[in-house]
């Protein structure tokens, strides 16, 4: 059996996964191939590279599943109204199908003209993939996000025989609306850049929260709803932004206007709130399940502040963050969904490699980088990289099959020595060209995680925050009260992957699941004495993650990275581009800057 999941074309991030026997083969955003930041085209080229790594032709795939129901999108959209089961019905008919066949699935009909076409309610395809991958045999699920259907949140239950929505959140203007349309006030007007509010969060202090609530509505369960519609469109979300300035108090941010406290104040009073109805919520959720397993799921999933929160709390014995919250997953969910109903599943697990699912970088093409390559044997690699990384250098790490979502994992990373000062600004403005305030995350040994952080659980996906534990940390930045001084003052020992809060984003890494990037960690331990690297993902403002070995080159010498490994292969920097031309070759990205 051979299924195709095509996921993201009604909204943002489409994207496609090929699972043959059962056994996932290939997974990839189409983002990394048009080089366009949430593209949702249909993605050609990522069912071409599916196709190959499967070894098969379009003629051989089986069954095709969208991971959204076109129609009820499609009625939500005209009819503005509630989700109701005479809507559901609806969109399970064959005239309903048959219509949206008519103008949405040519191109699937097309290509694929033995397949048979079905179809995935989307919370379903977010809950179902992050269900295979948690490792539970049961559990209650949470899936919030901007919108799938009729819904901005769902929850339920599901086990290895059946998935059940119990209540769902109608329409679009809920919690992850909310969100969205604060990102925006506070400056940050292009789709995604809720996690640079996240980011922003810990600055300041929640001062705005009940100027905030009185932009919504909420019920005793968590529920919230908007007093004011909105779609996530920029036009949309302009028409209510004098509305939320009234509200506020406060007039809405320009992008490029300085950041000030009172910026920081309301990203703060945001995820307070954010993570308040999330706990509410989640405790709705444990009332109506006998359950010790929740899974957290959704584009606000990727909240991973929320999400350790939401695990510290232990309303739920576990709870599991689905690896790729948002939608960069959600055609493999819904050929998931597809297999979990038909019962394929029942009694296997598919196994998701690390989630690095996608192709290999292949080899730098461009003939004047052979002139850089430093002879290094591939048996010392590890060890020589280390080295050149503890002191001081910034190293472009590709290796392998790419991964699957947002997050780089050491198969498209930057990486540098969390030890060197001033290297959290120097990166983000020499390397990034982003907001100096954004924090790295840390990779650490999985096996040392316990010494530093306060987890006892892994985060090999970048899930989950953890808080830096009190013994390695030099004092309270209660001290320092403006955005600046809290910015600047070094925290810790490692201050470039610990934010102001003391909180820091890990990854987790294991010998099993990131042999390679586990190496290089344990030989950065032995030189260094820390088990920990700074990673960010190997691109730069406004661009997706590097896919090939020529996209890492042509990153690498517009920006100041010191080395770059495609493989066994360690290049140099000629650094012949001046700022004037890396400015040049940034400007294609401009219009899709996060």
């Amino acid at each position: 059996m051979k299924i195709l999941g095509i996921g993201g074309m009604l909204g943002h991030d489409s994207n496609a996964a090929l699972i043959i026997d059962n056994k996932i083969v290939f997974a990839a955003q189409e983002e990394r191939y048009t080089r366009v930041k949430h593209d949702h085209v249909f993605p050609h080229r990522a069912i071409s590279d599916c196709l190959q790594a499967g070894a098969i032709n379009a003629e051989d795939i089986d069954i095709v599943v969208l991971s959204e129901k076109p129609f009820q999108v499609y009625l939500n959209n005209y009819l503005d109204r509630a989700s109701s089961r005479l809507f559901r019905g609806l969109g399970n008919t064959k005239a309903a199908v048959k219509l949206t066949r008519s103008f949405f699935e040519k191109e699937i009909a097309r290509q694929f003209p033995k397949a048979g076409i079905r179809y995935a309610w989307h919370h379903y395809s977010h809950a179902i993939s992050t269900y295979y991958s948690s490792g539970f045999t049961e559990a209650a699920f949470l899936c919030i996000d901007g919108k799938g259907e009729f819904a901005n949140a769902s929850i339920g239950y599901i086990d290895r025989d059946n998935a059940v929505i119990s209540h769902e959140l109608s329409y679009a203007n809920g919690l992850g609306m909310l969100y969205t349309l604060i990102t925006h006030f506070l400056g940050f007007p292009s789709y995604g850049s809720e996690y640079k509010v996240m980011g922003l969060a810990p600055y300041g202090r929640p001062r705005y929260v009940a100027r905030i609530r009185q932009l919504f509505r909420e019920d005793e369960y968590g529920a919230i709803r908007l007093l004011k519609k909105s779609g996530f469109h920029p036009d949309s979300l302009n028409k209510l932004l004098p509305w939320v300035s009234k509200v506020m108090g406060i007039d809405s941010r320009k992008p490029g206007d300085a950041l000030t406290g009172v910026h920081t104040d309301i990203a703060a009073s945001l995820q307070f709130i954010f993570e308040e109805f999330i706990l509410k919520i989640a405790s709705f959720v444990k009332s109506n399940f006998n359950t010790d397993n929740l899974l957290f799921c959704g584009g606000c999933a990727q909240n991973c502040v929320a999400a350790g929160k939401l695990r510290d709390r232990k309303i739920f014995e576990k709870v599991y963050n689905s690896p790729v919250g948002g939608d960069m997953a959600s055609g493999l969910g819904a050929a998931l969904a597809y297999l979990h109903q038909s019962k394929a599943l029942r009694d296997e697990k598919p196994d998701f490699k690390g989630y690095y699912l996608g192709g290999g970088p292949g080899k730098v093409s461009f003939p004047e980088a052979s002139g850089h390559i430093l002879p290094v044997a591939k048996q010392d690699l590890p060890a020589f990289m280390a080295g050149q990384l503890a002191e001081g250098k910034i190293i472009g790490w590709v290796q392998g099959g790419m991964e699957l979502g947002a997050r780089a994992l050491g198969a498209r990373s930057i990486l540098a020595s969390p030890l060197v000062p001033d290297i959290q600004s120097d990166m983000n403005l020499k390397i990034k060209f982003r907001e100096s305030f954004r924090p790295f995350a840390p990779a650490i040994l999985s096996e040392d995680v316990s010494d530093w952080f306060d987890i006892d659980q892994p985060s090999d996906y970048m899930q989950y925050t953890a808080f830096l534990k009190k013994e390695l940390r030099y004092t309270n930045t209660e001290d320092h009260h403006s955005f600046r001084e809290r910015l600047n003052f070094p925290r810790c020992k490692i201050p470039s992957v610990v934010h102001v809060d003391y909180s820091a984003r890990l990854q987790t890494v294991t010998g099993t699941e990131h042999p390679e990037f586990h190496r290089l960690l344990t030989e950065f331990k032995k030189i260094a004495g820390v088990p920990v690297l700074i990673n960010t993902s190997f691109n730069v403002n406004g661009q997706p993650i590097v896919r090939t070995a020529d996209e890492a080159w042509e990153c690498f010498i517009n920006t100041d990275i010191d080395l770059l490994v495609t493989g066994d292969v360690v290049y140099q920097n000629p650094f012949h581009k001046t700022r004037d031309q890396k400015l040049q070759w940034l400007k294609q990205f401009e219009n899709y800057s996060r």
